[in-house]
């Protein structure tokens, strides 16, 4: 049974990823063609590769829609925390990016220049709230369900790197695979997707905002596309290292809150027994691999 369900499991992943590689491009090339704007086809490719196949997994398994995708109760105290951990997790995504923008090209950030005119709660839909359901019902969801008889360090480790080859792109994939580690112990701890969804939207929806708050700068059209145009490899060595040693410092520092979030994300959930006997025995461990 448990080999089973990791099979099942990885076999999932892989059909997403195979969607993403051979459907994906070529719909964003048909869009392209028949002039489709951006937001539409971002809705219809999420739709096809990642919520199509959940429903479909999800009514055949003989497991409940529940179970698999941990659709649980969060406790307020829980969201309090995980808001936070959002938060401190920030600036180690930030360089996680800048690390990967040495040798890979920012794209993410060239889609989102090209399309900051969007209405901003439609951009929020498109980059941080439809992201936070479909991606995490995907992996912290269905593929993480596969792992139940895993290891939470397993688990967490393979289906983080899962997360980041599934954004198919370089840059994204330091940063991707630390925060699906992440999400991962969220989810596990706390058995409730809706702990990494939080987590998730919150990463994203910061990105978004602070992309129309640039917007909002008195700037020239040729200067915002000078701009997007931007990479880290046309920026002089000193400022890169500069901010790469600053995020780094301010990395370590937001470790310590890290730790302490998940120290009291533990000992909340031992107390209400949500955690498992096995789960509980490897708290010291994950709180000294954290540390």
């Amino acid at each position: 049974m448990f080999l089973k369900k990791l099979k099942e499991a990885n076999i999932y992943f892989l059909v997403i990823l195979l969607l993403g590689i051979f459907l994906a491009y070529p719909l964003s090339y048909i869009f392209s063609i028949l002039n489709i704007t951006d937001y539409r086809m971002r809705l219809f490719t999420h739709l096809t590769i990642f919520i199509m196949p959940a429903i479909i997994y999800l009514l055949l398994s003989p497991r409940s829609i529940k179970d698999t995708l941990r659709i649980n109760k969060l406790y307020f105290k829980d969201a309090l925390l995980l808001i936070l951990l959002a938060f401190v997790c920030q600036p180690m995504v930030t360089l996680l990016s800048l690390i990967s923008q040495l040798v890979f090209p920012n794209n993410v950030a060239m889609v989102i220049t090209s399309i900051i005119d969007t209405p901003y709660l439609l951009f929020l839909l498109l980059f941080a709230v439809m992201p936070a359901i479909t991606e995490e019902i995907t992996i912290r969801g269905v593929v993480l369900a596969g792992y139940d008889d895993e290891n939470i360090f397993v688990s967490a480790v393979v289906t983080g790197l899962f997360f980041g080859i599934m954004h198919l792109d370089g840059q994204q994939f330091l940063y991707a695979v630390a925060l699906g580690i992440i999400l991962v112990l969220v989810v596990r701890i706390t058995k409730s997707i809706f702990s990494s969804m939080i987590i998730h939207f919150i990463i994203n929806g910061t990105s978004v905002t602070l992309s129309k708050l640039m917007e909002l700068l008195p700037a020239s059209e040729e200067e915002l596309q000078t701009v997007s145009e931007v990479t880290l490899k046309n920026v002089p060595n000193s400022v890169v290292l500069g901010a790469i040693f600053f995020y780094a410092i301010l990395t370590i520092i937001c470790f310590v809150a890290i730790y302490f979030i998940f120290k009291k994300l533990i000992s909340l959930n031992i107390k209400r027994n949500i955690l498992t006997r096995e789960e509980v025995r490897v708290k010291n461990s994950l709180m000294r691999s954290i540390k």
